[in-house]
Parts: C-alpha cells; sequence; structure tokens
C-alpha cells in the first residue's frame, strides 16, 4: 500500500538533490559509540572508522591485511616481535602530528582499566611497546598470537586523548579521512581532510541522518533527499530501486552473520537436546527468501563463505519439524513452554522473529517477541535477561573473533567481559580457540578453527541462520562499481 503512494508521490518528477555538496547518508538509528576503543554497534564501527584509521586496515574486496598508518610492518620469525614504520608526514584533524608516541599512547589506553575498553583482553598479550624514534613502534608480545596483524587495526587517537572517552561532537579530532564538522540533534556532518596520507577523499562532505523509519528512509531517497543507504531498507524494498534510473542497487557477499542465540543457563535451553529442536524447527530457506528477498545466504557457521577457515561438511542440523517435536517430547519438554525471544527494534529483525516464533510454536513452543533498542537490548542480554534472541554479528573477519562470543572467559560481568551472554562453557572450546591464536601458518590455524565450529555446531549455544549480503541503494552522482564485503563506508573516500 505505502509503496503505490510512494511511487505516486515521485512519479511526476526526478529526485532533485539539495542545493549542498553534502552527500547524504541515510542511517537507520544513532551510532552508539564512535570511540574506536569502545565501539561495538554497526552505525558506531562503520563512522568510526571515517574518523580513525589503524596501523593496518582490511582491503574492502579481498578482506586481507593492507598497511594504512604504517608503511611497514615486519614480525619477527618466532611472530613475538613486531616491528611497524609509520608513513611519513602522517598528522591528525587538528595539524598535529600522529608519530609512534601516539601510536603507544592508543595501545596502553585499550588495557587500562580506567579506560574500561571492551577490547582490553585482545591487547593484554602485550608485553612491551618501545618507540625508539617517532617513526618506529616495536611490539613485543608474551608469547606468539597469529591475528595480531589483525590486532593492528586499532585506530589511533592522540595521546592527549588517550585517557578520555572520545564522543561524536564538534572538534573531535580524528586520525582517518574525514573530521566531525558539526553534529546537531541526530545529524552529524563530517569534512574531508585535504592532508589525509591516502588524498583528499573523493566525497568532500558527507551529512549522516539517522532516520529510524524504513518507510521513511526510503521515501528521502525515492525523494531525492539522501544518496546512500548501506545495508538499511528491508530487502523488501530493493526492487524498487533496481530498475530506476536514477540509482544504483550493489549486493556483495558479507562477513557477518544472523543467528539465534539461547541463555544456556535457563532450562530447558541448558539441554541440548532441546538446542538441537529448536535449529531443526527453523526454515532458514524460507528466512533467506522470505524475509531477505533472497539476498541472504544460509549460514553453516559463524565463519563467511570463502573464507580460509570455512569447511562446507559442518552444518546446522537440517529442517525437519516433526524430529524436532519427537526431540522435545524426549528432552521432557511440555507442549507450550513459553519462551521470551529479544531482538532488536528495526522492521527486518522484528518480521523475523515472529516467523521464528512461528515456527517454534508449531512444533510446541510458545515463545513471545519483544523488541527493544539496540542499547537496551544489549545491556538486557549481558544480564541474561532472555531466553531466545535473534541477533547478528555485523562482520568476522578474523576467526579469533569467535572468542568473545562463545570462550567461557568471555561472559559478561566476568573479569575479561565479552559477548558470551548465551552462558556457555567449553573447556574443550576454549583450549581450540587458544590452540588457534598459538598456531603458527594458515594450514594449522585453519585446523584448530575447524575444531573450534565443529564444537558450536555440536553444542549449538547458538543457531546460525543466514549471511546478510552487503546492499548498497546509492544516488547516481554516489554510484559505485562494487559493493564493499566489509560493509563499511570506506568507498566514499575512492
Amino acid at each position: 500500500m505505502w509503496v503505490t503512494l510512494a511511487l505516486a508521490l515521485v512519479a511526476c518528477a526526478a529526485p532533485s538533490h539539495p542545493s549542498s555538496d553534502r552527500l547524504l547518508v541515510l542511517l537507520p538509528g544513532e551510532p552508539l559509540q564512535v570511540d574506536p576503543r569502545h565501539v561495538v554497534d554497526a552505525q558506531g564501527l562503520r563512522i568510526s572508522r571515517l574518523l580513525f584509521q589503524g596501523l593496518v586496515s582490511i582491503d574492502p574486496h579481498t578482506l586481507e591485511v593492507r598497511p594504512e598508518l604504517a608503511d611497514s610492518v615486519e614480525p619477527s620469525a618466532d611472530g613475538t616481535v613486531y616491528t611497524v614504520v609509520l608513513r611519513e608526514g602522517l598528522t591528525f584533524s587538528d595539524g598535529s602530528r600522529l608519530d609512534a608516541d601516539d601510536v603507544r599512547a592508543t595501545f596502553e589506553s585499550v588495557v587500562d582499566p580506567a579506560t574500561g575498553s571492551r577490547f582490553a583482553e585482545n591487547y593484554r598479550r602485550i608485553a612491551r611497546i618501545d618507540t625508539p624514534d617517532p617513526s618506529h613502534v616495536i611490539f613485543t608480545l608474551r608469547e606468539p598470537h597469529a591475528p595480531f596483524m589483525t590486532d593492528l587495526e586499532l585506530p589511533i587517537v592522540r595521546r592527549e586523548d588517550a585517557s578520555a572517552h572520545l564522543a561524536l561532537a564538534d572538534g573531535l579530532v580524528s586520525s582517518g579521512p574525514y573530521l566531525v564538522e558539526h553534529v546537531q540533534g541526530r545529524v552529524y556532518d563530517l569534512d574531508a581532510r585535504a592532508d589525509w596520507h591516502r588524498g583528499r577523499p573523493a566525497h568532500p562532505e558527507l551529512r549522516f541522518v539517522v532516520i529510524r523509519d524504513d518507510n521513511t528512509r526510503a521515501l528521502r531517497l525515492l525523494a531525492g533527499a539522501g544518496d546512500v543507504a548501506l545495508s538499511s531498507l528491508p530487502p523488501l524494498l530493493i526492487p524498487m530501486f533496481v530498475d530506476d534510473p536514477h540509482f544504483v542497487v550493489t549486493t556483495a557477499e558479507g562477513t557477518g552473520t544472523v543467528y539465534l542465540g539461547m541463555e544456556l543457563e535457563h532450562p530447558p535451553l541448558n539441554d541440548v537436546r532441546v538446542r538441537r529442536a529448536i535449529a531443526m524447527a527453523i526454515d532458514r530457506v524460507s528466512i533467506a527468501e522470505g524475509k531477505y528477498g533472497g539476498l541472504a545466504s544460509i549460514a553453516e557457521t559463524w565463519i563467511p563463505v570463502g573464507h580460509w577457515a570455512s569447511d562446507p561438511s559442518i552444518t546446522v542440523p537440517p529442517f525437519d519439524p516433526q524430529a524436532a517435536r519427537v526431540l522435545l517430547r524426549e528432552a521432557g519438554v511440555p507442549e507450550g513452554t513459553e519462551l521470551v525471544l529479544r531482538c532488536a527494534s528495526d522492521r527486518t529483525r522484528v518480521s523475523t522473529a515472529r516467523a521464528i516464533a512461528s515456527m517454534l510454536s508449531s512444533v510446541g513452543l510458545s515463545v513471545e517477541v519483544r523488541s527493544s533498542e539496540t542499547g537496551i537490548l544489549l545491556a538486557d542480554l549481558d544480564d541474561g535477561r532472555f531466553d531466545l534472541a535473534l541477533m547478528a554479528v555485523p562482520e568476522l573477519l578474523e576467526p579469533h573473533a569467535i572468542s568473545r562470543f562463545f570462550d567461557s572467559r568471555s561472559i559478561p560481568g566476568g573479569p575479561t567481559g565479552g559477548a558470551n551472554r548465551w552462558r556457555f562453557r567449553s573447556d574443550e572450546l576454549d583450549r581450540a580457540l587458544d590452540e588457534g591464536v598459538r598456531a603458527v601458518g594458515i594450514p594449522a590455524r585453519r585446523a584448530a578453527y575447524l575444531t573450534v565450529q565443529r564444537i558450536l555446531a555440536r553444542e549449538l549455544p547458538v543457531v546460525p541462520l543466514v549471511h546478510e549480503r552487503v546492499v548498497v541503494v546509492s544516488s547516481t552522482r554516489a554510484a559505485l562499481a562494487e559493493a564493499p564485503r566489509d560493509g563499511r563506508y570506506g568507498f566514499l573516500t575512492e
């Protein structure tokens, strides 16, 4: 109904862009954080990486590590020492020099308890950081750690800001391609830095506008009041833009996973038979086709398709509601057992959650769907106020990131923090994760992470559902040739 109305509103005139030269990027929600030492939400991560950059970055198409602020990174033969040479002429957005002392201050601040970074555990393996001169940084690790090259993607802040909690506000000093020009309510203006080390970004002025309603966001695009929507339109609405000559739609295989998590300390979910029955009751093909319009692939694990650690032999129990019902009865689960399914408040998540609830009702489970804003949702999950949770990890480029969600040392409220909200505990898994970071070379690391994936497939603390494709809807003045697999805004600089 609303689609017909939208088409009628825009049929008489082609989109007319605002007089401002600012490229208008439409967001589905506010970024919760932009400080790179704290950011965990998708919107915050994407904007943060326009403002701050690390010693290395991830190629958005090949997903390979490449030098960024570093001119070179050389590991020692035993993998315990990494020597970084910084590019010449690096500066922050205030014109001050970015040098080795800023790098050291950033990494030291992450592990400082006063900072309270969620990523502190990743960097406690650094035994010492030496800065013999402004251009060299030498990291000495306590033991070999295979993912450390990826860990160097941690964006750098000024040494003066290392003890502060950085917010998206006027005057924020950045190290990346853009600086904050002005923030007012849910509108964030960023300006390109002429002194960025890769040269002035392609789009000199950006305006990010938060529009929570999916329909309004689509209408803004159709009316010419928006230029870019990155994975922020419901799949059902994408066909409206495919044949419109004023827009370009590009897609790419995503690196994230939509999944159903379970609170293992809540009976009957502490019984693996129940978790397996839930997996068998969910028709993931119907979800991929019906809720994502084919813009998603079936997920068997959290490892993206084509990744060096992926293995097609690892699978989720197939859709079989009759077998699921039998398994629930064998586990002693009464007909009509009530469960609460939590999810974010955006349209696609709520719709998918309701579909899952309906599927589970067909095997005798009564599921109530409760949606919340992201901040509230994450706080409740950390505190265990849920039975089931429909969630998404936006990207997984380095397999070691799995540890943050499943290592028994990563349970919220514990000494190291983390996102193991399922309260999953497995000594076997912890050992495999430890082996994955100690192993030298891709074959040895792959073997460790195959073990990790097999344990998760067997114990099912979460059920992988789909890998969402990255979908970029852009106006012709912002058109790009290829969507980024990493799902970030780096293409705006090209």
